[in-house]
Order: C-alpha cells, then sequence, then structure tokens
C-alpha cells in the first residue's frame, strides 16, 4: 500500500476533531485516482515523468472503535484497482488491524498489515508516534515481517514526517504534508540510507457535513540506489472522494 497508511492511522489516534467517547464507533470510506502507486519511495508501476497509462483507482474504508479515554483498535481495506497488468481487476488487496495509544501530546500505534498481490502476501509492522503540536510531526518504523513478492529484502523503513493544515473558509482546507524516509538496512534494493523525500499540495472541499472532494499534488524525490526507480524524481497527483461516518 502507499506508504500514507501509517500517518492515516496516527490521525485517527489523536489528531480527532472532537474526543470519541468509550465504545463509540466511527469510520470513513474512499475512492481516489492516483497517477501512480508509491510504496516507501518505490514507484510501483513505473509511471515516473510519464504515468500515462499507468493510473490507479484506489478504494478504502476503515473503522475505528474507542475502548476508552486512551485505547483504540482500528482495521480497514485498501484495493489497488488497474489494468497494468492487460486486465483491469483488482492488483492488490491491503488489510490492517491496529491498536493506537492516546496519551495526550502524543499518540501511539501499532499495525500490522497483510499485503495480497502477485500470487502471494507480504507481512508489515508499523510501529508509530505523533505529537500534537505544531506542524504535526511523526515517526514511523515499518518493518517487513515478509517479503512476500515484493522482490525486496525483510528490512525497515524510518519515516519522518509533518504537516501544517489551514483553511481557506469554511468549506474548503488545504493540507501541506512532507515526508523523508531511510532505509535502516535492506529494503527495496541491498542499500541503505536515504531513501526519498516529498512534499504536497492537498486541498480538501466539503461537501457536506460527512462527504467531501479532495484532490493535490505531491513531488517525490528518490535515490537511485536505495529504492530503485526508473526516474528518480517526479510530480504524482491524486483526486477523490471520501465519507465519514
Amino acid at each position: 500500500m502507499k506508504n500514507t497508511l501509517p500517518l492515516l492511522v496516527l490521525g485517527a489516534v489523536g489528531m480527532t476533531a472532537s474526543p470519541l467517547t468509550a465504545g463509540e464507533l466511527t469510520g470513513s470510506a474512499s475512492i481516489d485516482y492516483n497517477s501512480h502507486f508509491i510504496s516507501y519511495g518505490f514507484d510501483v508501476w513505473g509511471g515516473g515523468d510519464s504515468p500515462s497509462g499507468t493510473e490507479t483507482l484506489n478504494p478504502s474504508v476503515s473503522l475505528n472503535y474507542q475502548i476508552n479515554d486512551k485505547w483504540s483498535f482500528n482495521t480497514g481495506f485498501w484495493l489497488d484497482i488497474n489494468d497494468n497488468t492487460g486486465t483491469s481487476e483488482t492488483q492488490e488487496t491491503d488489510t490492517w488491524i491496529g491498536l493506537g495509544y492516546d496519551a495526550g501530546f502524543a499518540a501511539y500505534s501499532a499495525t500490522l498489515q497483510s499485503w495480497q498481490y502477485a500470487s502471494d502476501t507480504e507481512l508489515i509492522l508499523d510501529l508509530g508516534v505523533s505529537f500534537d503540536t505544531f506542524l504535526s510531526p511523526s515517526i514511523t518504523l515499518h518493518h517487513r515481517l515478509d517479503e512476500g513478492a515484493s522482490g525486496g529484502f525483510d528490512g525497515t523503513f524510518l519515516v519522518l514526517g509533518g504537516e501544517h493544515s489551514f483553511d481557506v473558509n469554511e468549506c474548503f482546507s488545504v493540507t501541506v504534508p512532507i515526508a523523508v524516509g531511510f532505509a535502516l538496512d535492506e529494503f527495496h534494493t541491498t542499500d541503505d540510507g536515504y531513501g526519498f523525500a516529498s512534499i504536497g499540495l492537498q486541498g480538501s472541499y466539503a461537501l457536506t457535513d460527512s462527504a467531501s472532494f479532495n484532490f493535490g499534488v505531491t513531488y517525490y524525490d528518490t535515490d537511485e540506489d536505495v529504492v530503485g526507480n526508473a526516474d528518480d524524481s517526479f510530480l504524482t497527483y491524486n483526486a477523490g472522494l471520501s465519507y465519514d461516518f
């Protein structure tokens, strides 16, 4: 799955607009059109500077159950649907379960993920912490328990992230997310060190109290040796609809 999941899970744990009460079940559903499929800097379908023909459609559903005022449980799925192999079909199905702990200033999460593609399963454990302060800084350790059909190794990526959001008006908001990732050992390739950096500009327009139209662009810089993309730098774009319930 694309590398936004840990940050999204952290957001669900500790950065909600209003505190959730014990026993409350919330969720969200979305469908997004993406020019690229980027997984921890790796350009999965090789879109690079010319993504025409490698675009993907990505539906997802996530659920969050508030156990008490500190602990929460989350689960969900994400699909990668495209015709990049010659037939329009679901190329990948990702599922996850996770626990979150809200300590107030900091929110912690542990998420076990199963990425199923190419008749194999890649297993992932994400450990994360985010801070409720300026730029919403976060740290994620993304560890492969089983490389599946990735062609990579059972290594670990460290991702440092942050974002700044502001309201343009009561219906429209803008977010600027940034991330820098480092391979701590063999992951995509046998090299380690700096893997990627990204910066985005994302807009969200509220259609109703629960539904929104989201769109934006993200610029990636990736390391040729650590990540191994055909193009080291490229621009991605996205658009989609989301619904909270």
